[in-house]
């Protein structure tokens, strides 16, 4: 029993390593003497390898358990996902498998992570907050121009759907060339279904490969950028345009949709971009898990074994994330309550 060939590892400046299996991709996370004892699979009898590091058989298999779920060993593969009651509110479906595309286009479009076009685009964006202020009256008229006539109206909010659509989208693409720039994976591109409502989703697992923070940070950050900058384009189409035209009215519609489509994604207590945003800057994987086993571990009296320049932030997550979830929940019974009693009255 070892590890493929393919198989290769990361040392991650905070002392861990990574092992890589770029086939799928998958990975795990492992610290040296788990690493001493992978690297001596195949090599040297299970018995033999547990004496040298003083464990048990049984924390040897557990091991092999890791590896073999994620395909790491010879003959292995990741198992199916097993159904759970969970999907019926959040589940995926796969549309493509872009990394050969992308790994095509890729050297085309290598400018844009360079400073000097990090440096034009900040001017630019600086110019159009401007200009948001500085036109906020013609954007107010150009909302009520869009809205205000309900003969029109069914025909906007289609078309701020087909935008909002295009938008996510380009956010999709932004995530996974992003990261095939920094060498990463991007297995597929897909459908997700959040609580019944449509979305798109980009597989960019593969960036908890990446050791660098600012890397995982631009990844995960790429699609609220590109949303930032559709947004932006809008408003500028929408100020250069003939009052009530056509052409305002579908640049609001796309500067709408960008832009509520932004705020959403950000909301850090939702599984967003805010959130995963928030777990590449602060470097915590699985903040919402080990936020919550923080409080089991107070709750038992037993010492936390998160490192102290992590407490803070994992002590503030649990309980905003627990009131958010319970207001949402709220809200939603309220609805179904609500539209129950009326639909009994009626």
């Amino acid at each position: 029993m070892q590890l493929k060939s393919e198989v290769h590892w990361i040392q991650h400046p905070d002392g861990y390593w990574i092992l890589r299996n770029p086939e799928y991709p998958t990975f795990i996370q492992v610290d040296n003497i788990d690493k001493n004892i992978i690297c001596l699979l195949g090599k040297r009898p299970i018995p033999a390898i547990a004496n040298k590091y003083d464990l048990t058989i049984q924390d040897i298999q557990q091991l092999l358990q890791k590896l073999a779920a994620t395909g790491m060993l010879e003959g292995t593969e990741p198992p199916p996902k097993k159904f759970s009651l969970a999907q019926i509110l959040f589940f995926k479906i796969p549309l493509f498998k872009p990394d050969e595309w992308l790994t095509e286009n890729i050297n085309k479009l290598r400018w844009i992570w360079t400073a000097g076009f990090g440096f034009v685009l900040c001017f630019f964006l600086g110019q159009t907050i401007f200009l948001w202020l500085a036109y906020a009256t013609d954007i107010v008229s150009a909302h009520q121009q869009v809205w205000g006539d309900f003969a029109t109206a069914p025909t906007n909010l289609l078309k701020l759907g087909f935008a909002t659509m295009l938008t996510i989208f380009l956010h999709e693409l932004g995530h996974a060339f992003t990261l095939k720039h920094f060498g990463g994976i991007v297995p597929e591109i897909g459908l997700l279904f959040m609580c019944f409502m449509p979305g798109m989703y980009t597989n960019t697992s593969d960036q908890y490969s990446l050791v660098k923070r600012k890397q995982r940070v631009l990844v995960v950050a790429a699609g609220v950028i590109v949303q930032i900058i559709i947004w932006a384009l809008g408003l500028w189409l929408l100020l250069a345009s003939p009052p009530q035209s056509f052409l305002q009215q579908n640049s609001y519609l796309l500067m709408s949709a960008a832009l509520v489509t932004v705020v959403l994604n950000l909301n850090p207590l939702n599984a967003f971009d805010g959130y995963y945003l928030l777990v590449a800057m602060t470097g915590i994987n699985n903040l919402r898990k080990r936020s919550l086993e923080f409080y089991f571990d107070l709750l038992r009296r037993q010492p936390s074994p998160e490192k102290t320049s992590d407490q803070a932030i994992l002590a503030i997550y649990a309980p905003l994330s627990i009131i958010y979830t319970v207001l949402v929940l709220g809200y939603m019974l309220w609805l179904v309550g609500n539209w129950i009693l009326t639909f009994n009255f009626v």
